[in-house]
């Protein structure tokens, strides 16, 4: 196993210096600048150079300690990360926001007129959520309770993130120790302490990390929910609360959670749990959902969930229009349709290489896109093992909202959109984590010309950026 995953981290390091010398020399007039360039190597790097040392040094750890060493890494590396964003932001755009920052800076400024309603004595939100988006009031909220109780603190804030971010890589190995062996759960927790797209989103004003955390917890207690031996009330309301509460960050995602859970109910295997539990979780999961349906908020809920499930072509035809048609667009953008989004989808968003004006955000996160790049092949090959060997309902409830989020993205535009692809990310690690425990000298034969096909992919990606603007 050591050989495999320091195998894996040298292969990744490698191809990620090959292509962005390729690109560069290629591409020489639209050459990275050299901040991206030291950002992305140095993300690739620390990710990869870490994971294969920590997962081989953490091996043989006790479980007491293991569990902590996860929790304290995570933390530190995040919150180290919050404040080093915090300087680079305040420094590059004058704000410690992201560049081009649109739906963070909302969410702030609405943060702070809900902490001074509540320094005030003012405890009915109506007047300032009233006229805001279902999907967008829990971050408001969860903003302004952080602001007031630390004046207005924008690291505040995200140091609740990093917490969270922390929180949710300890619930990964508890997921992945559950569904699989000890060795597969302690690499997914390594790489989930690890993974640049989980540390990145701390920094932000947004609410991908609060989402991510969510939906962790949400799988592990309806896991363990389905697959324990008594039937916890404690871990069906926790459930509930959950579902429930994720409406009031993505409408469509609680959806296809509280769809996920009741159709690992109705299909998990009888070798991890037994029927009648599972048919009470289904049956209450279905009771709860008919019964959410007819309050009067779900209008809400329905007009924001047809912006990913409603009118689907048309809204993915418009979006590839917009892409093409804005002041230094891709006309190209036209050309992907559901048929490009679904494959792509497995893969992620894929690393920009070349210099592509208002996209310093996107050059930024170069090295974090390509960490997920790598771990899909062993996700990829978990799936192959699960179906071959017909484990797969063993892991429905992984594979549910894995799947649904994906059908989701693909049929809404949002394909190529890293912090939608965000949600996906705990799973991946899972999954990989599976794949690298058991993977052979042919898994590995098969990882080498996996990675040949992304250099080709990457490369093409970065041409097509490049040809649909008519540079090259």
């Amino acid at each position: 196993m050591p050989s495999i995953l320091l195998r894996i981290s040298k292969q990744a390091i490698l191809l990620y210096i090959i292509l962005l010398s390729g690109t560069t020399i290629f591409f020489a007039s639209h050459a990275l600048p050299l901040i991206w360039i030291m950002i992305g190597a140095g993300t690739v790097f620390f990710s990869f150079f870490y994971f294969s040392r920590l997962s081989i040094k953490w091996a043989n750890l006790p479980e007491r300690i293991f569990r902590k060493r996860i929790f304290w890494t995570a933390l530190w590396i995040r919150v180290g990360y919050v404040f080093a964003s915090y300087f680079f932001y305040l420094g590059m755009t004058g704000s410690p926001f992201e560049f081009g920052a649109a739906d963070s800076m909302g969410y702030h400024y609405q943060g702070l007129r809900i902490a001074e309603y509540f320094r005030m004595g003012e405890f009915d939100l109506t007047p300032l959520i009233y006229f805001e988006k279902t999907a967008s009031r829990g971050i408001m909220i969860l903003m302004g309770v952080v602001y007031a109780l630390f004046f207005d603190s924008v690291i505040a804030f995200r140091i609740v993130n990093a917490l969270l971010g922390a929180w949710a890589c300890v619930l990964i190995y508890d997921i992945a120790r559950r569904s699989f062996d000890l060795n597969a759960a302690r690499i997914s927790a390594v790489m989930a302490v690890l993974a640049p797209p989980l540390i990145y989103y701390c920094g932000l004003h947004l609410k991908e990390a609060v989402i991510v955390f969510l939906v962790v917890f949400f799988i592990n207690i309806g896991d363990r929910l389905l697959k324990a031996r008594q039937f916890s009330v404690l871990d069906m309301t926790l459930l509930i609360g959950t579902a429930g509460l994720m409406f009031l960050f993505r409408n469509a995602l609680a959806i296809a959670l509280i769809v996920s859970c009741i159709a690992a109910a109705i299909f998990l295997s009888r070798r991890v749990s037994l029927p009648f539990k599972r048919y009470v979780v289904g049956f209450v999961l279905i009771s709860v959902f008919i019964g959410f349906s007819q309050v009067d908020l779900t209008h809400d809920v329905q007009r924001e969930t047809m912006h990913y499930f409603g009118l689907r072509e048309i809204h993915v035809e418009h979006q590839m229009t917009h892409y093409a048609t804005r002041e230094g667009g891709n006309v190209l953008s036209t050309y992907a349709t559901r048929a490009v989004f679904a494959p792509l989808g497995f893969i992620g968003s894929l690393p920009t290489l070349v210099e592509i004006p208002r996209q310093e955000d996107i050059m930024m996160r170069a090295g974090s896109m390509f960490f997920r790049n790598i771990f899909v092949f062993f996700a990829l090959y978990s799936l192959y093992l699960m179906f071959r060997q017909s484990q797969w309902r063993s892991h429905i409830l992984l594979l549910a909202v894995f799947f649904s989020w994906l059908f989701i993205l693909a049929n809404s535009g949002y394909a190529l959109q890293d912090r939608f692809h965000l949600i996906l990310m705990p799973i991946v690690i899972i999954l990989s984590g599976y794949g690298i425990a058991k993977a052979g000298r042919k898994a590995m034969g098969n990882f080498s010309l996996y990675l040949l096909f992304l250099g080709a992919l990457i490369f093409a990606w970065n041409l097509f950026k490049l040809a649909g603007r008519g540079w090259f």
